[in-house]
């Protein structure tokens, strides 16, 4: 009997802890209101941006290291490139003639996908909208 008493008084003192808790986050939320929800999505981003700026130094001081070793073989691999540079090219007509498959790679893949993330952007707000 002298435990089942004891551990009614552990749940009673737990629960009255559990509700000061409570009391105060439930204060805390009503006078603060939004504050806080942006408090912790600045503090997320905070953490993500300090995240990936470590990561960007570490690339770049990586890329830095071995730049002047890329540079000497750069002309080795430059002969073999047929176009000056990777954006937007276009052929003549006898070429796309004997090679139709040319016809994708004149435009870019990220060319592509801008175009279809608009589109897809100009229906949601259509659609928002109407």
């Amino acid at each position: 009997m002298k435990l089942l008493v004891k551990s009614y008084k552990k749940l009673i003192e737990k629960i009255k802890q559990f509700s000061w808790y409570s009391l105060a986050m439930l204060i805390v939320v009503v006078f603060a209101g939004p504050e806080i929800f942006v408090a912790m999505e600045l503090t997320l981003m905070l953490e993500v941006m300090g995240a990936s700026t470590f990561c960007m130094f570490y690339v770049s001081a990586f890329k830095a290291y071995f730049e002047p070793y890329l540079k000497k073989l750069k002309p080795y691999f430059e002969r073999f490139s047929q176009f000056e540079g990777d954006g937007f090219f276009v052929l003549k007509y006898r070429q796309y003639k004997q090679m139709p498959s040319m016809l994708i790679h004149a435009v870019p893949a990220n060319t592509l996908l801008l175009g279809y993330l608009s589109i897809v952007t100009g229906f949601a707000i259509l659609t928002k909208i109407v």
